[in-house]
């Protein structure tokens, strides 16, 4: 019985506990190749920066893309990136498409940034401040009105309507 209790309220906690713990995380040294050509320098500085990591397998992903599409298109102040991984890149390309996706999306393919922030999930979201700092990361899906106030408590971030 009381295993049963400390498992249920295991749950519990787990369920309601979103956001996970960035200390001792730091983003990897590596550069990602852009869906749309070119490279993504992960440690680059200089604005804050809403990394989401997804796959094309994961339904909660597929749901929460087009908020941070959205999202993406009336934020000023925070870069908005989607960072495929896993995939190849034919299939995320497809994803895209599919759900027109329009905010930056990068590809890896290796999972370099799940294993290096130890991520066990997806979605989930890497916030980074503009010193290249992550200040928080989030398991999990997020809404609109979730994501919209992270970014503002978070970098003071503003959006439009």
């Amino acid at each position: 019985m009381k295993r049963a209790m400390a498992l249920g309220l295991g749950l519990i906690l787990a369920a309601t506990s979103c956001a996970t713990s960035a200390e001792d995380r730091v983003l990897p040294d590596i550069e990602l190749e852009l869906l749309a050509g070119g490279t993504y320098d992960l440690t680059q500085t200089g604005q804050p920066r809403a990394l989401n990591l997804w796959a094309t397998w994961c339904a909660p992903c597929r749901a929460e893309l087009p908020v941070f599409d959205d999202v993406a298109s009336r934020v000023t102040g925070v870069d908005i990136v989607g960072i495929n991984v896993g995939d190849t890149g034919n299939d995320a390309a497809e994803l895209v498409e599919e759900l027109d996706l329009r905010f930056t999306q990068v590809l890896d393919p290796l999972a370099s940034v799940q294993q290096a922030l130890r991520i066990t999930g997806m979605p989930s979201t890497v916030f980074v401040d503009e010193d290249g700092a992550i200040v928080q990361i989030h398991a999990g899906e997020l809404e609109t009105e979730e994501l919209e106030e992270l970014l503002v408590e978070l970098f003071d971030a503003h959006l439009s309507s």
